[in-house]
């Protein structure tokens, strides 16, 4: 689901930047010359909302390919900078949602066989079935503080290269969409084509005929609600859906920020939503097309119906927490499993430069520009004012991981 600058604009998402598998690639199959771009909307009547599961993803099949470090080196959670004034509130929920992709798992399987560090479903059980009874009596920041010591060892994590990485930010984005297309809202959001052929067509071949449309949108607020992954479409009826990820069409992905960068219009200290936008405004819809189409990667979606205070589904397959989810190399780590970070934040928008602080998160989603144990994208949330602050996260971060005690350090335990 992922963030506007280090993820998607110069990497790649969350989510349109998901690593899903992607279709088998085939023939380029131009639209016919008679063809026209444009096609009513037809929108599900009755969209449902996103599947529950109850069993987690597959884990990676290949080998983390870098060693790490770790070490239960911290004696006491006291010793985490920030900790004792955190409001685990946000990890805490996402760590309950998640453990119910893990309720039909079989207890002697690891989280990732590759990762036996990390323990079985089993090893876990215990603690989430505690975190379960926690939820339900609503409790308040101390109380959830007091739960993760009372479970948890943290354990320090590094490479023998490097002891930080790097944080960056995604959100769920507001796109102001019609059913009929027009000069403003003239770029069609496609639902998965049921022919592979059409399916894996480069950008520049897609249009209103490539498959059913849902929705009108501004160009440039469709290719960033591919970047993204999922976003909220707000019909002028009032009417409101998910657009969530259905399938991407296998072409590799190419950052518009970095040809940007590359032809000398923006620099990497400038490269953001904003000055994108910016550019595309000033240079007219021709470059604008040709800028996007630089990008041949393609993102289609399916609608589904908002659950109250739900975000968008990420990879593990539960709606997103905001600030309490992240993205990660599930090389590295586990679906489920927790982090503590310390790192900068920004407070608002354009607070580049950000405040220091702790935050406890649940690697929940993953994405094709997140690669190696030290990288991560938060999710801020859904909205404008979520999207404002994920554009300008940026920042270095060091990793702690929290291990249910037993695990962590068994003698002891």
């Amino acid at each position: 689901m992922r963030h506007l600058l280090g993820l998607c604009l110069l990497g790649s998402f969350a989510a349109g930047c998901s690593t899903l598998p992607p279709p088998p690639l085939a023939e380029d199959v131009p639209p016919a010359e008679n063809e026209t771009v444009s096609a009513p909307a037809q929108p599900l009547p009755a969209p449902p909302p996103a599947p529950l599961a109850r069993t987690p993803p597959p884990a990676p099949v290949e080998p983390p390919p870098a060693p790490v470090i770790e070490a239960p080196v911290i004696s006491k959670f006291s010793g985490l900078p920030f900790w004792n004034t955190h409001d685990p509130t946000p990890a805490f929920s996402a760590f309950v949602r998640g453990c119910e992709t893990w309720s039909d798992a079989e207890d002697a399987s690891y989280l990732n066989p590759n990762l036996p560090q990390y323990g079985t479903y089993g090893d876990w059980r215990l603690t989430c079935q505690s975190a379960t009874v926690l939820q339900s009596v609503s409790p308040s920041p101390t109380d959830i503080r007091q739960f993760f010591e009372g479970w948890f060892k943290p354990v320090s994590f590094s490479t023998p290269a490097a002891g930080e990485g790097l944080l960056t930010g995604y959100y769920e984005p507001d796109v102001e969409v019609r059913l009929s297309p027009s000069a403003e809202f003239s770029e069609p959001i496609l639902a998965k084509p049921a022919d592979a052929a059409k399916l894996a067509l480069p950008r520049a071949q897609v249009n209103a005929h490539t498959s059913r449309v849902i929705a009108y949108g501004r160009p440039i607020d469709v290719f960033f609600l591919q970047i993204q992954g999922s976003g909220r479409l707000r019909y002028s009826n009032g009417r409101v859906l998910r657009a969530a990820y259905a399938a991407n069409n296998g072409r590799p992905y190419q950052s518009i920020g970095a040809v940007l960068i590359r032809r000398g219009e923006l620099t990497r200290d400038t490269a953001s939503k904003q000055s994108i936008a910016d550019w595309m405004q000033r240079s007219g819809p021709a470059a604008t097309r040709a800028l996007m189409n630089e990008n041949r990667r393609y993102i289609y979606f399916t609608e589904q119906s908002i659950q109250p205070n739900e975000g968008p589904q990420g990879a593990m397959r539960v709606p997103l927490t905001a600030m309490g989810a992240i993205a990660v190399d599930p090389r590295y780590h586990p679906y489920g499993t927790l982090m503590w970070l310390e790192t900068k934040l920004p407070k608002r928008a354009g607070d580049y430069k950000g405040e220091r602080t702790g935050l406890l998160v649940t690697a929940q989603d993953t994405g094709s520009a997140i690669k190696g144990p030290l990288r991560a994208d938060l999710f801020f949330g859904s909205g404008d004012d979520a999207g404002a602050r994920a554009g300008v996260q940026k920042h270095r971060v060091k990793w702690t991981i929290f291990l249910p005690s037993f695990i962590a350090d068994p003698v002891s335990s």
